[in-house]
């Protein structure tokens, strides 16, 4: 039987090492966010100047990527889910008012009007993480990546509450979202080796996929 499961969370939550897992262990097949390094770049350098031109990539490519997955006959997995571009990066580049009332509502038709052609999917899963965590992530990542990841320094910045301010609109947003859901918290989970790997054949990684399927046999 055909399923789809979405990660929801903040930069560096783990949802793309629970999508790996996921793909790997269970033969779905992964849909990675569309990420343009030069957009990322452009937004962290001028939020305001480029929050509007971002948001529009970001939904018409988060659109493609679940539209994939719907027309595929087979389970897939992606690592962020519709709602996030709305309800959590659109809200926070409007509430730091780098976005006006009719950007947000254009955004907003724009969503509205492309989602009915796009079930829910089967499982949506949010690896909750706190901001100092997610802080050693992205350092660990850079150190790995270099300039790949080089937009993402900033947000190592003590004075910088991008990610405390995500993290408050995931916890806003996760009771409301109606469909089945399941929230964990990834500190519990030790899915990643020290050089970045990941442990696929594990028993942490045994547990939490088996929490994971009793989450996906509730929607049955």
């Amino acid at each position: 039987m055909k399923r789809t499961i979405g990660i929801m969370g903040n930069i560096s939550a783990g949802k793309t090492t629970l999508c790996k897992l996921i793909e790997k262990r269970w033969d779905y097949v992964f849909y990675p966010e569309e990420v343009d390094e030069l957009v990322l770049n452009y937004y962290y350098g001028d939020r305001k100047e480029h929050a509007y031109n971002t948001q529009v990539f970001f939904l018409s490519s988060r659109f493609r990527n679940w539209w994939y997955m719907t027309i595929s006959p087979h389970s897939g997995v992606t690592d962020r889910i519709k709602e996030e571009d709305i309800h959590i990066f659109t809200e926070k580049n409007y509430r730091d008012t780098f976005l006006s009332k009719s950007e947000k509502m254009i955004l907003t038709h724009q969503f509205d009007a492309m989602k009915h052609n796009i079930p829910e999917p089967d499982l949506v899963i949010y690896p909750h993480t706190e901001v100092d965590e997610l802080k050693t992530r992205i350092e660990n990542r850079l150190l790995r990546e270099g300039k790949v990841r080089e937009a993402e320094r900033g947000l190592l910045a003590a004075n910088d509450s991008y990610l405390e301010d995500l993290n408050e609109l995931y916890e806003e947003f996760f009771p409301v979202y109606q469909g089945n859901k399941l929230r964990i918290e990834s500190r519990d989970w030790k899915l990643v080796n020290g050089d970045g790997s990941i442990r696929y054949q594990s028993e942490e990684a045994d547990k939490l996929l088996a929490v994971i399927q009793t989450a996906l046999e509730q929607n049955e």
